[in-house]
């Protein structure tokens, strides 16, 4: 969501349906698109997050919880202006003194990097060696494709729209050009990663029902020996639960990998994605939002490496 800053409209004598921005109306009111939707995707964002809290659970203690997300939002709200300014550097040193323009813009590469780096810094303040960021994979992945709709009835001020094309479903945005929806395109994307989310919380979570039952039988065989000393009912972990081999138990869904599977899976199409929007070259024909795309895909590395070599056949038995 880069954006400038919430301008007037661009007016068409052609075409009405190419007058962007399109405003929201309620009643005699109208909304600029962009506000509407940013705030309908935190609305619904947080909605989502809440819902899949209640129905999965939450590994994470309530006040931790609370500490991270409040670390999240900080960082994300850092993360976001940094991004923006250093994806066009000579633009930022004209407008140094340009409030508007240091404030008007933001990224969500930038605040889903800012957020990363403030959660891990407190969790390593706190102590706090849980994942924490499954639930948040959905409720991210939906806020985004709600604000990208804003981003589209914006138009050109927005500045996400995609390079020129030739092709049927390219949009004028005001200008008379017509350029890739690449606002669309990010929804669509969103759209088909959010069942493969989904897929893979349902897979972490039952891991962890699985480890947790394990763990249970476990201490209650240890009672029982210790009460009886002639007890022989085993309380290994793998003598009551055989699947539990860490070797057999789909070492491809641990803990944290759903959201690790946003992360990567957004940044690679946003690396991807940038090529064919207007944005200035830093270095080697790449912009700096894919450029940062592409340390957050070298910090995963290891997560991708292990998914990768992951046999089909490890899955969680039953």
């Amino acid at each position: 969501m880069n954006s400038a800053g919430y301008n007037s409209p661009i007016l068409q004598i052609h075409h009405l349906a190419a007058a962007f921005p399109i405003y929201i109306r309620l009643g005699s009111r109208s909304i600029h698109p962009h506000l509407f939707f940013e705030s309908l995707a935190y609305v619904i964002a947080f909605t989502t997050y809440l819902y899949l809290r209640r129905h999965f659970g939450d590994p994470v203690a309530l006040p931790l919880r609370w500490a991270t997300v409040a670390a999240a939002v900080a960082g994300a709200a850092l993360g976001s202006k940094l991004l923006y300014w250093l994806e066009d550097p000579r633009a930022t040193l004209q407008n140094v003194q340009n409030s508007t323009y240091l404030i008007g813009g933001k990224t969500i590469v930038g605040a889903l990097i800012g957020g990363l780096i403030t959660v891990e810094v407190m969790k390593r303040y706190i102590g706090l060696r849980t994942s924490t960021g499954d639930l948040y994979a959905i409720p991210l992945a939906i806020g985004i494709a709600v604000g990208r709709i804003g981003c589209f009835l914006t138009g050109l001020s927005d500045n996400t729209y995609g390079t020129r094309t030739t092709l049927p479903w390219g949009v004028n945005f005001g200008d008379g050009i017509h350029r890739h929806p690449t606002q669309l395109y990010e929804i669509i994307f969103l759209l088909v990663l959010i069942p493969m989310l989904y897929h893979c919380l349902k897979r972490i979570i039952s891991r962890q029902s699985v480890m947790g039952s394990a763990a249970s039988a476990k201490q209650s065989g240890a009672d029982a020996e210790s009460k009886d000393p002639y007890y022989r009912g085993g309380s290994g972990v793998q003598e009551v639960f055989p699947a539990l081999d860490d070797r057999r138990l789909a070492p491809g869904f641990l803990p944290g990998d759903a959201f690790k599977l946003f992360m990567v899976s957004y940044m690679s199409f946003r690396i991807l994605a940038d090529f064919i929007k207007p944005y200035p070259r830093l270095f080697l024909g790449l912009g700096g939002i894919q450029w940062a795309c592409m340390m957050i895909l070298l910090y995963y590395s290891r997560a991708v490496r292990r998914s990768l070599s992951t046999p089909a056949k490890q899955t969680l038995k039953g």
